[in-house]
């Protein structure tokens, strides 16, 4: 499962999404923060495909976690080697122009 949730400003979407298993947790490197129990990624559980449907929704988008990154990359939504890591957790943003 993963927990997703869309923000909406004027014309754009953007998606905010985690594995399930990460949201709450905190991920720390010397130089980044990424807090995954905020409310910017607190959603709904959704299932593969219902996460599909949102990131092709998405004008841009925010994912944390193998899951969401590996469908974000079959989708053709991010290319691989814009994958980040942050404490071995994958992450990567998009914006679609």
């Amino acid at each position: 499962m993963i927990i997703a949730k869309f923000h909406r400003q004027g014309g754009e979407t953007l998606l905010a999404a985690c594995d399930s298993e990460l949201f709450g947790k905190c991920l720390e490197s010397e130089d980044i923060k990424l807090d995954l129990g905020i409310e910017f990624y607190n959603g709904e559980k959704v299932d593969e495909d219902e996460f599909c449907s949102m990131l092709a929704q998405a004008t841009s988008a925010n994912l944390v976690g193998p899951k969401c990154i590996e469908l974000a990359v079959k989708m053709e939504m991010v290319h691989p080697d814009a994958v980040l890591e942050i404490c071995g957790v994958p992450h990567a943003m998009f914006i679609n122009m």
